[in-house]
């Protein structure tokens, strides 16, 4: 009989499997004419794998430029689309090359040549341009602060789009002819601003808001960052990008992710519950939260797979010195909550490998896991204390080591009750 473990494993695996661009892409690309050629343009984790699917389809008609995290290749054949490597979470000067590239490559693309942007979780530190007056060294400290900060996605995209010259919609407004962009979205609630800061689509963010979102989070008022915002803020001129015309289109996301595993169990003769596709929320709170319904629904007799997705977050506070992720921490918290409940294992990973600080997906715990800390002479609370579920995990050989998945769209989190 599988393991709870391994059979908790698939299911993740379904869920990734189904939002690979091998998968997900090749229908949408119907809708373009490419009889005088299309440029392709990308951004993102998966974005190797999505110019793959582009050259699977198009052949030779295709070129073009596309940028990935470091180890995020692709071993399939990309032809004329070139593969552009990058630093993430944090950009790097290569982050700043490449996003110079690509609003090079749109700008000069003759106006009969469609453009089809590819993007996916991860591309907006994948490709960094700055705006006037604003050194790339400030951007890549203000990103590694934003890191730290504990703000969700959506308040760290309205900072980064402000300061950008792709972000924002203005990647796109470079191209004289018509866009297509095809996205795999890695957003709570998929607003297309937001997923790798909408380098494609118009943004109504104003510069008062990423303002007001530094402050709110105690970033250094003094500051050539800050002085531009400011400045911006009382400036005459408007924000907004002109509109330009395209066609856009989410192709993978959580709800088809979940949906997915939730279909495959339920064909393995389990129910399933799904909790809510966007969670968001500091990862240990939430976790309180589901271990609770766990032994509620326990108590009452139910067995059931119960699904969630989203994205957790971990804030740290200064002197904190631990490894790990939103999801390693959500495990650890739920081991604590959950005290040692037989019958009870909870699986929790990110779907594009990394979860954190280090190079695993997320882990697995069961009923055992407290019994094998004791053992080991490690205090859970003392490692959620200083945000250390990682070496917590790793100790007790819990993690999950997928390696890059060429997709993206966030937190996959199943709890088995038996």
């Amino acid at each position: 009989m599988e393991s709870s473990r391994s059979f908790l494993r698939t299911l993740f695996e379904q869920a990734v499997n189904t939002c690979l661009p091998s998968v997900c892409l090749n229908t949408h690309f119907e809708a373009v004419d490419v009889s005088q050629g299309v440029c392709i343009v990308g951004a993102g984790k998966a974005s190797a794998d999505m110019a793959a699917a582009a050259y699977k389809k198009y052949g030779d008609a295709c070129y073009g430029k596309v940028v990935t995290r470091y180890g995020y290749g692709t071993e399939l054949p990309t032809g004329n689309i070139d593969i552009l490597y990058a630093g993430h979470p944090v950009p790097d000067e290569n982050s700043l090359a490449a996003g110079q590239a690509l609003l090079e490559l749109v700008a000069k693309t003759p106006a009969h040549i469609p453009i089809i942007f590819l993007i996916s979780g991860g591309g907006s530190a994948l490709m960094s341009v700055p705006v006037a007056g604003v050194s790339f060294a400030d951007k890549m400290a203000l990103h590694q602060f934003l890191l730290r900060s504990g703000a969700p996605i959506d308040q760290m995209n309205i900072v980064r789009k402000q300061l950008s010259g792709v972000k924002g919609g203005r990647l796109a407004h470079a191209a004289a002819g018509q866009c297509y962009t095809f996205v795999i979205s890695d957003v709570v609630g998929d607003d297309p601003s937001l997923i790798a800061s909408g380098p494609t689509v118009d943004d109504a963010s104003t510069p008062a808001q990423a303002l007001a979102i530094l402050e709110q989070y105690d970033w250094p008022a003094t500051s050539s960052i800050t002085d531009y915002l400011t400045k911006a803020s009382h400036s005459k001129a408007s924000h907004l990008i002109p509109q330009k015309q395209s066609h856009y289109c989410i192709v993978a996301n959580a709800h088809r992710a979940i949906d997915a595993a939730a279909f495959y169990a339920q064909e393995a003769g389990w129910h399933t519950q799904v909790l809510n596709y966007e969670q968001q929320g500091e990862a240990a709170q939430v976790a309180k939260q589901h271990a609770a319904i766990a032994l509620e629904m326990q108590s009452k007799g139910q067995k059931c797979l119960v699904f969630s997705g989203g994205e957790l977050t971990v804030t740290l506070s200064e002197g904190d010195g631990g490894d790990g992720g939103p999801n390693q921490e959500y495990l650890l918290a739920m081991a604590i909550a959950l005290n040692g409940a037989p019958g009870i294992r909870v699986l929790a990973c990110d779907t594009d490998g990394v979860d954190g600080s280090q190079e695993v997906a997320g882990g697995f715990i069961d009923e055992t896991i407290l019994i094998k800390a004791k053992a080991k002479g490690l205090l859970p609370q003392a490692y959620l204390d200083k945000h250390d579920s990682y070496h917590f995990l790793k100790a007790l050989d819990a993690l999950i080591i997928t390696g890059p998945t060429r997709t993206n769209v966030n937190d996959f989190r199943v709890i088995m009750i038996n």
